[in-house]
């Protein structure tokens, strides 16, 4: 009889223990569960991510202590940072674009094919779009342009550029053809941008028949902008 009760608490052991064990294999495999090769991308474009804002931080930081620097040593040279404050005021001035400015680049000349239209063609077909222009603009900024303007209004993040009719209104401006692009950059990059076979110039002139000329210079010359820049929606984050 004592002999069976030993038996019986043995048996009662092993069931515990292979309970426990089973229980513990469970709870080491959901700690290794599946990841998928989405998850594992979502964490290294993650990563990246932050490292990219790392070393932005880095950057402003180093640009700061810079600028710093230049303060500190207006302050022991000459006992004032007004000079300093001068030339940061001058060059946000050129950067936002309310200073007239003068580099080498490309002028475009833009107009309306003058030739007869195809029988059962659309008249808007040989016409001078907001989209052509926009178009352009856009293929001269990839290319590196610097400074745009069209017809003298300088081209700026806020400029709106839309056809009413045979016009096109730049700045507030209503402006009739031809159409002036101005751009200040690397003057034969710009004039391989247009000029490229395939580039959405070059199909202009070559398939739609409009007329589009061009030429390099080392002295294009662009005007301020003159518009109102009004900030009225806008506010700094606090703390940022």
């Amino acid at each position: 009889m004592k002999a069976i009760y030993q038996n019986t608490i043995i048996m009662l052991m092993f069931i515990i223990l292979g309970f426990t064990i089973v229980l513990q294999f469970r709870n080491d495999s959901e700690d290794y569960s599946f990841i998928s090769a989405k998850t594992l991308d979502d964490l290294q474009g993650a990563i990246s991510k932050e490292r990219e804002e790392i070393n932005n931080i880095k950057r402003l930081i180093v640009s700061t202590e810079e600028k710093l620097n230049e303060y500190q040593r207006a302050l022991e040279e000459e006992g004032s940072i007004k000079e300093v404050l001068i030339n940061d005021i001058n060059t946000m001035k050129l950067i936002s674009g309310f200073t007239d400015v003068e580099g080498p680049g490309i002028v475009i000349r833009l107009s309306d094919s003058i030739r007869e239209l195809y029988e059962g063609e659309d008249p808007n077909d040989l016409i001078v779009h907001d989209g052509d222009v926009l178009t352009i603009l856009n293929d001269l900024k990839i290319a590196g342009a610097e400074i745009l303007s069209i017809n003298g209004q300088r081209i700026l993040s806020t400029s709106e550029i839309k056809c009413t009719g045979p016009t096109i209104t730049i700045n507030n401006h209503t402006y009739g053809q031809p159409f002036i692009i101005k751009a200040i950059g690397n003057p034969e990059t710009l004039d391989a941008a247009i000029k490229a076979p395939g580039s959405y110039t070059s199909n202009l002139k070559e398939v739609w028949d409009l007329i589009v000329e061009s030429y390099v210079s080392d002295r294009v010359r662009i005007s301020r902008y003159q518009g109102d820049m009004t900030i009225r929606h806008i506010t700094p984050l606090e703390g940022e």
